[in-house]
This record gives C-alpha cells, structure tokens and sequence, in this order.
C-alpha cells in the first residue's frame, strides 16, 4: 500500500493506490507504436482521422467494418487520407467488411455457393479500397474469420477436460444445415450398456447411415410399385416386350393389337398407353428413374471424395451401361427405364460404404473460407503485384465461428495453399509463391475476442496457450479489454485479459507487427479518449528515450512533477480540489473544458 502522506500533495495517484503497472509488463511499449482505431460508424473516415492525427496519434486504423459505411466513403476521401498519413508520417491501417466469407446466408439458414462469390467480389472491392489509403503497399487490411456463423464444433471446460456439446453439419451438395447436439439416451445400443457419450465423428456416420437408408428405401418402394406384377410378365415374355415396344413407337396401336390378338386384352392396363393403371405406372417410372438419377450422383460424388475406388468401379461400370441406353432413357421408354432402375437398385445396395450426405460444417466453412481468402489474394496480387495490401485474417468473438487459434490455423494455412496453386498455374516457383503467400496471408490477432472463451470454463492457460499457437502467422493485434463474458472493448488494463504472457508468446513478432487499441464500448458509454488509460496499463514511457516517468506514474498529474521540482503547493491545486467536482476537467467528471485531453492535448489541424 502506497504511503499517502507521501503522495498527497503530488496529486498524481489516489491515496490508497498501489502505484503499480497494472499489467506488469516489462517490455515498456512506446506511444508511436500503438495505434487507434477510428467510429467505424460514421462514412466521414477522413475527419475522424485527421482528428485522431490532431492528438497526436501516429498510427490510425481506418474503419470500413460495416460494408454500408464502406460503400459511402468517397474514393477520394481514400486519396486524401493517403496524403494527410504521408504528411504526417503517419502509420495506416485498414479494417474491412466484416460478411461471411465462407459463403453461409444467415437469414436463408444455408450455405450457397453463389453467395460465396458474391462475398469475394465485395472483399476484393475492398481490398482495392485499402490499396488507396497506402499505394505502395505496407498496409494490413483486416478481415474476419467468420461474421455470420455460430460457433460450429461448440466445445467448452468442464474441470480440466474439454467436451463437445454439439455440431453443425452441412450436406454441400443442398446448402442445408442441421445440429447434432449432445442429449439424453436411455436405449441400450450395446452389450455393455456404456453410458452414452457424444462423439461428433460417430454421430455424423450414423446421421449418414440413416439417411442414405431412408433415400434408398424411398427409391426402391416406389420401383416396387411402378414394377408390378403386370410389368414382370411384360419384361419376362418378348412378344409381350416387342408389342409395347411398337405402341410405343407409334408404329402400331393398341386398338389394333387387340383385333388382331384378342388374348392380350389381359394386359389392356399396361398396353393401353391411356388407361389410368399405366399413366400411374408411367408417373412412378418417372419419379424412380429421377431418384435412381439423385442418388446415383450422390453415390458417385461421396465415393470420388473419400477416393473408395471399389466404390467407383461399381459406379463407373453402371454408368457405361447406361449410356448405351441413353437415347431411350432421354425419350421416356418405359421398358429403358425399368431395366435401369432395377439393376440401379442392385448397384446401390452392393456399395461397399454408404455415401457420405453430411459433412462438419467448421472443416467445410474453413474449406470454404480459405478459398475466398485465397481468391481475394489472388486478385490483389494480380492487380498490384508486390504493392498488394497484407490480408490479415481476425478472430471474432469466442463463441462465433473459426474463432479459436486452431482453427485459425488451418483456415490460414489452406488458404496460402490455395493461393500458392493460383500462383504456381501462372508460373511463379513453388519457393516463390509461399514467400508470397506467407507475406500477403496472416493473421489479426483480438486479445479481447479470444478471452471470451473464459464464458465456456477457459482458463488463463488456455488463453496463453491459443496465443502460443496463432503467433507464427501474426501481422497485426486489436487491444480490448473485458472480463470474458461479453463483447465490451474496454482500455486494457481494465478488465482480465492476460497481455503480458500473451505478448511474451508472440516473442520478436510483436516488435513487427501494429498494434491498434479498439474500444468501441469506451468512446460509447464514457466519451473520451482510451489513449491516457492504454499508455498507463502498459507503463509506456512519456518521453520518446523509452526511459521514465512512465505514463502508470504520471497518469493525471498536473505541474511540472517530472521536470525539475516544480511548484510544491501550485494555486490549481487549491482551486480544483477545494473548489469541488465542477471545477474538474471533463474527463474526469468535471465541467473545465479543455482541448484534447490531458493526456494528449492538441491543437486541430483541420
């Protein structure tokens, strides 16, 4: 505890406080290397940077984060921030449209692969927008991970084991999204009786099984049907076979079948291409043959997949003998299209792994995902060559999708694979494009979104540790505070997020990369500025030698305290704490209006 006699007439820290550096942090970091973002609110980017640049703010996160502002800023307010940064000799970066990149329509509750492209053109839009705010290239566009998702493998902490409470699957093939979902089972499905356990990968399977089964039993009902005893006879015998055949045809017609053999009228229902019997048949036949079609495609697709290439011979085999009969098949024949779903029916039910229907809706969305990243490069890349913006790739919210490190990962990872392919089918070495993909593909890093795991029973280990895996593909960090339970973006220093052992984690890279302070909730509810809050949990230093007084010293001083002695007993020190409240600074409650702030005064330029 601090000794207050000692510190009362300093007026620099509260009585009873400690004096300590909130975050302990021992690798000081400077006022020129954080940076702010700007209200991604409001389409006038270029006032709120220039205010930012006003206060002395050296690095500034231009906001396009709601894809309606992004569209109402003028190019040209683009081109002017562009000149004000190179003026000021100040750092840029920019914060695009937050959309669903892996294609997934939120309101239409379903993946669509138009949906998807239409996604990339929008990022690529923007990609080219933050091109104008640094033409030669040095500036990270953030994008998110996922904007729409939930989060699709949900998992939480119970003591020191992590469980799957449920996950979302997808057919790709449909769009169609369902939830597998840990719940009670009380029937016995095995001899032991073991209690049941929610297994993600089992549950798919059998989920796989069930409805490949019921597709199937569907399909081959209604062939029973439309394969009566009636056309059994007829499929049996060849007279009866080359009699339909030419009424059919149109060579002959039943009329006259029967005058000529009165005996046949027995099979009047199946001949006769007008009586009710044989139109029902007709519509059966119809409907099988599509279902024979449906399922065949997805048979064919799931064995091409998982490369089962017993599997495909099967398939492949029934194809050719298809398409011998194809011209029937296209006009109809009923007696084409019978032998057809009956030896289809033989081929479906002889595979030796059933289709695979649903897949994990995270692999598929990072598949996806990876794939619109990799596209936006690409483009970028094309148009700008070496001056193409980084995309760097943010976390959401804990609790949203592909918002944890690991999966972070993979999305990253496939992403420059994809888009070194891209490169390599354009020429450039395989050695060249991974330089490149590792320069332009990287990641955001949201100190605030991933503590919010601490809500599904993390810990601080866990955080650290997802800090530990997503350092290797850092470009860029948002500072935000909270406690872990909601999205609030408070000054750091203010709430839990563990940031020193975060940082040690991110080791030389935090050196490289920028690191913007994005406070959303702070602006809102207590309308000043987060810089005085953010230098003093860091222990920044005042001055640029990068020695003290540090800001977690200095923080609401007034007088020159660090400059010499100063005045021991100063007249404002009387007329602002005897005065009362209102004589206080409004920043600190008060009514004195002053320009800037304490922390960081200014004159506006503009």
């Amino acid at each position: 505890m601090a000794d207050y006699n000692n510190i009362f007439y300093g007026g620099t820290k509260y009585a009873l406080d400690s004096g300590e550096d909130p975050l302990d942090y021992s690798t000081r970091i400077s006022a020129s290397n954080l940076g702010l973002a700007v209200d991604p609110r409001s389409a006038n980017q270029l006032q709120e940077v220039s205010n930012k640049l006003n206060i002395g703010h050296s690095q500034v996160e231009v906001q396009g984060t709601f894809p309606n502002i992004l569209e109402a800023i003028p190019k040209q307010h683009l081109k002017e921030i562009n000149r004000i940064s190179k003026l000021t000799g100040s750092k840029l970066s920019f914060h695009g449209p937050m959309v669903e990149p892996s294609g997934f329509n939120q309101q239409g509750g379903r993946w669509d692969e138009a949906n998807r492209q239409q996604v990339e053109r929008q990022l690529s839009n923007a990609i080219e927008a933050g091109h104008e705010l640094d033409p030669k290239g040095n500036i990270v566009i953030t994008l998110h991970s996922s904007a729409q998702l939930p989060e699709l493998l949900s998992r939480e902490k119970v003591g020191k084991e992590e469980k799957i409470r449920a996950m979302y699957v997808i057919d790709p093939y449909t769009g169609n999204v369902q939830m597998l979902k840990e719940s009670e089972k009380f029937f016995p499905e095995s001899v032991e009786a073991a209690p049941y356990k929610f297994e993600p990968i089992k549950e798919i399977k059998k989920i796989n099984e069930e409805k490949w089964d019921d597709t199937l039993n569907h399909f081959v009902y209604y062939a029973d049907v439309a394969e009566s005893r009636g056309m059994r006879e007829l499929e049996s015998n060849q007279h009866l076979k080359e009699i339909q055949e030419a009424i059919n045809s149109g060579k002959t017609n039943y009329e006259d079948v029967i005058k000529s053999e009165p005996m046949l009228q027995e099979y009047g229902e199946f001949l006769d291409p007008k009586s009710s019997s044989n139109q029902r048949r007709e519509i059966f036949l119809r409907n099988s043959y599509n279902d024979l079609r449906n399922l065949f495609d997805m048979a064919y697709r799931s064995a091409r997949d998982t490369n089962n290439k017993e599997d495909l011979a099967k398939l492949n085999e029934f194809r050719e003998e298809i398409r011998k009969v194809y011209p029937k098949l296209e006009k109809n024949d009923s007696s084409a299209m019978g032998h057809a779903i009956s030896e289809g029916v033989g081929v479906l039910k002889s595979l030796s792994e059933k289709p695979r229907i649903f897949r994990p809706f995270n692999d598929f969305a990072i598949e996806k995902s990876a794939e619109t990243f990799a596209n936006v490069a690409l483009h970028s890349y094309n148009k700008f060559k070496d001056t193409a913006p980084i995309i760097s790739i943010e976390n959401p919210p804990a609790g949203g999708g592909i918002s944890r490190a690991e999966d972070m990962k993979k999305l990253i990872d496939e992403a420059r694979n994809k888009f070194i392919k891209g490169l390599s089918e354009k020429g450039i070495s395989k050695d060249e494009a991974g330089k490149i993909a590792e320069k332009m593909i990287g990641a955001t890093w949201d100190v605030g979104h991933i503590n919010m795991l601490r809500k599904y029973g993390y810990e601080k280990e866990d955080l650290i540790k997802q800090a530990e895996i997503i350092a290797p593909y850092l470009k860029h960090v948002h500072l935000s505070d909270n406690f872990g339970y909601e999205h609030t973006e408070l000054p750091m220093g203010m709430g839990n997020v563990p940031l020193k052992e975060e940082f040690e984690k991110f080791g030389k890279k935090l050196n490289e990369v920028q690191k913007v302070v994005e406070t959303g909730d702070w602006w809102q509810h207590f309308k000043t500025p987060p810089a005085l809050y953010t230098l003093s949990a860091f222990g920044s230093p005042v001055y640029s030698m990068k020695m003290g007084p540090y800001w977690n010293q200095a923080s609401f001083s007034q007088g020159n305290y660090f400059a010499g002695y100063g005045t021991m007993l100063p007249d404002q020190h009387f007329q602002t704490y005897g005065g009362g409240f209102s004589g206080l600074p409004t920043e600190l409650g008060g009514q004195v209006q002053t320009r800037g702030t304490r922390a960081t005064g200014g004159t506006p330029m503009a």
